[in-house]
């Protein structure tokens, strides 16, 4: 355990917010944790100050087992806000705390100390541990490493999930909004057309939708939207002509296309006459869902059972870079790790020693059921 909490609280202890995107010195770090302990270990430089890190076992011919998790983390925002200091606070009261301790760094430091635990066991196949850069914006890490290798016939991803299997994960597109007015003197508003004005009847409106909307899914629920950021505005005594909002939706099963055009139709009764609109789509993270009949999630909840976990099968609401990967080339995946998402990107972010303790064991259990 003091190996794990060290290693949680060391790599939270290294700032790698994103943006701007730091991860080169989270990515050393864990690399040199892992060569210390005997195993294969090296950082890919993704230039600019951005950096991943691959760990290796190789027992030799055999599946591949990917254990894959994130070193950046949103930024921490106003120290102010924080109880504690956010990449100082340690370990207290059975938990490591501190931005990134749940997402996702607390579940590198369980990966790593179960493959730690499992190099010297006589296996058949290969366990991979990425501890990638960019999950948080664009996933360029995963996207990366995952060109590096010849095969991936596993891959367990780690993101706070209350120890519960999670075998459904929602997408997310991300739309943009432009709303065009027309400028004026704010002491005569009545000449202008105020797009901020607009925009905002649009946003009052989406925010109807933060509930949710069309139909409910078994394992994740149903779509959701919300406004995350409003732009508008050039100087106080100008009524703006332009005004920017961006919505954050996620999805289930659903293309990107659709996600838009219903948005469109959604907010246009809304709009003011005089006032354009135009609206697309800036990113978008396909659904992903598991093969709940196959031997992946078939492994995982024998190992959850043989760590004294229930095995509860889940959705989670949140896109990961299991979506991204799919997308790419299909993969048989699972989604599992220490931590209480609630406390993601808050400023009370922590993770139980218990939890972190419990992650590593099952990691481990995975690794060897599927390469026994």
């Amino acid at each position: 355990m003091d190996f794990l909490a060290g290693l949680v609280a060391g790599l939270v202890g290294v700032n790698s917010e994103n943006p701007p995107g730091r991860e080169a010195d989270a990515a050393r770090f864990f690399a040199e944790k892992a060569a210390e302990n005997g195993l294969k270990a090296k950082v890919v430089d993704h230039g600019g100050g951005r950096a991943s890190a691959l760990v290796e076992v190789d027992f030799g011919p055999g599946p591949v087992v990917v254990f894959n998790s994130h070193l950046d983390t949103v930024p921490a925002g106003s120290l102010e806000r924080w109880s504690f200091h956010p990449f100082t606070a340690g370990v207290r009261g059975g938990f490591v705390l501190g931005r990134g301790s749940v997402d996702a760094k607390g579940c590198l430091a369980a990966m790593l100390d179960g493959l730690v635990s499992l190099k010297n066991e006589r296996l058949s196949g290969k366990v991979v541990l990425m501890a990638v850069a960019d999950e948080e914006v664009g996933g360029m890490g995963s996207l990366v490493l995952m060109k590096m290798l010849e095969r991936m016939d596993y891959v367990v991803v780690g993101e706070p999930t209350s120890l519960n299997l999670c075998v459904a994960s929602r997408g997310r597109t991300e739309v943009t909004m432009n709303f065009l007015g027309r400028p004026a003197h704010a002491s005569m508003p009545l000449q202008g057309r105020n797009a901020a004005a607009a925009a905002a009847k649009a946003v009052v409106k989406l925010s109807k939708l933060e509930r949710g909307y069309g139909t409910k899914g078994r394992l994740v629920g149903r779509n959701s939207a919300v406004v995350t950021v409003f732009e508008s505005g050039l100087k106080p005594n100008v009524v703006p002509d332009a005004a920017k909002v961006v919505v954050d939706v996620r999805t289930i099963d659903e293309s990107p296309l659709t996600t838009l055009s219903f948005l469109k139709r959604y907010v246009r009764t809304v709009i003011p006459a005089g006032v354009g609109f135009k609206a697309f789509v800036s990113s978008s993270i396909p659904y992903y869902r598991s093969d709940v009949d196959g031997k992946l999630v078939k492994v995982c909840r024998q190992a959850l059972q043989e760590a004294g976990v229930e095995p509860v099968l889940k959705g989670f609401p949140a896109a990961t870079d299991l979506n991204r990967m799919n997308r790419v080339k299909k993969v048989d995946g699972v989604i599992f790790g220490p931590g209480d998402l609630r406390l993601a990107h808050s400023f009370s972010e922590k993770v139980s020693l218990k939890e972190l303790s419990k992650a590593s064991v099952v990691y481990k259990l995975i690794a060897e059921k599927l390469l026994d």
